[in-house]
């Protein structure tokens, strides 16, 4: 959905030992970064006819280690919010704690993307890497990134395919592992086959595309500085959005962890909650068409965002419990990482869980401290 509000907050915006699906990383060199090399953080804006030069990836990188999906069926629960007393808020609400929080980093330029605002200077309120680190074992960040900042040039893909953005991507990688979020789960260029993001769209065309997918595999290669243990989501939205199936957009096994999908109640036109569900089925990359590809790739599946949507412009279904209850089948059965509801007005959802009783009573009984969906020892 459209959720340009989410780009920072500053403009409105003892358990086992926690499973993740582990990368290899060989060498300290990969992170060490010169601060000539990382261009100070700076952000120089790049012109179309500037030229492009292509440097090869590091040499050190290796596949990551294959984790099956049943291993990671965590069936963790969280919330997206950019503030710690809200999160705090909803685990009252729940009757049990939260296991991860979705928050989304900024755009304004290179350096706001490589020191993401809850890793450097947070905020009075929203320091999610103390959260992380105050129960390490239980807390979890799942950031959403941009690939490029706002008012990229055309060619932004062709240039980050290349390598030219590696630098960035490597600071960005030090920067979380420095602030204690190396163990973080990365949205990289969430709901990417929605035109609405300029800044991570996978583009119009097949060239486009192959590019998209090349330069994600350059991100995660980057990103992979020494102490990192980072899990990669391939988080796509749920519809039609240009015609093009999750099989022509991933960027390929060894470079994802977890298969996302970004599910909301609207945009559909039937009232019936049956009919809307069937509905939503028949669409190119709906969400039985992801989990079964996530399981014929052995991937876990995340809902990093869902919720019921007012009725209105975008046919939201209201308040509704059947919703709930669809997509809390759906969790129970699959092999689920995380799922996070999308809990705020913003973003043309509007409402929350507090407008919506019945679909509340429903969240509760399937989410909450005695539901069935998420593990009572999670």
């Amino acid at each position: 959905m459209d959720t340009t509000h989410r780009e920072s907050p500053a403009t409105g915006g003892s358990p086992e030992p926690r499973k993740h699906g582990r990368r290899k990383v060989i060498g300290a060199g990969i992170g060490v970064l010169a601060l000539a090399a990382a261009g100070g953080g700076a952000y120089l804006a790049t012109r179309d006819d500037d030229p492009i030069e292509t440097t090869s990836p590091p040499a050190e990188w290796a596949p990551r280690e294959h984790v099956p999906a049943a291993e990671l069926d965590t069936k963790w629960i969280g919330v997206q919010t950019h503030t710690v007393s809200v999160a705090q808020e909803f685990e009252e609400y729940l009757g049990r704690p939260l296991d991860c929080v979705v928050v989304f980093g900024a755009e304004t330029d290179w350096k706001a993307i490589e020191g993401p605002w809850f890793a450097i200077d947070a905020p009075e309120g929203q320091d999610w890497a103390q959260w992380v680190k105050d129960d390490p074992d239980n807390h979890t960040l799942v950031i959403s990134t941009a690939m490029v900042p706002k008012d990229p040039p055309s060619d932004w893909r062709e240039r980050g395919a290349a390598g030219e953005y590696d630098e960035h991507w490597k600071t960005f990688g030090q920067n979380l592992v420095d602030a204690g979020l190396g163990s973080s789960i990365l949205r990289i260029g969430w709901e990417l086959n929605g035109k609405w993001y300029e800044t991570h769209y996978i583009g119009e065309d097949a060239d486009q595309r192959e590019q998209w997918k090349e330069y994600f595999r350059r991100i995660v290669m980057a990103i992979e500085v020494e102490g990192s243990d980072f899990e990669i989501d391939f988080n796509i939205a749920e519809g039609p959005q240009n015609s093009v199936s999750i099989e022509e957009m991933y960027p390929g096994d060894d470079y994802v962890d977890i298969i996302g999908i970004d599910v909301y109640d609207s945009y559909i036109s039937p009232i019936d909650p049956s009919a809307r569900w069937q509905a939503k089925d028949e669409k190119v990359n709906s969400i039985s068409a992801v989990v079964a590809f996530a399981e014929a790739h052995d991937k876990p599946v995340s809902f990093p965002e869902w919720a019921m949507v007012a009725e209105g412009e975008s046919q939201g279904g209201g308040d509704s419990p059947e919703f709930i209850n669809q997509m809390a089948d759906v969790m129970a059965s699959a092999n689920l990482r995380y799922q996070a509801y999308f809990n705020v007005p913003e973003g043309g959802v509007g409402m929350t869980l507090a407008d919506a009783p019945e679909g509340s009573a429903a969240f509760l009984d399937r989410f909450g401290a005695s539901g069935d969906v998420v593990p009572a020892d999670s």
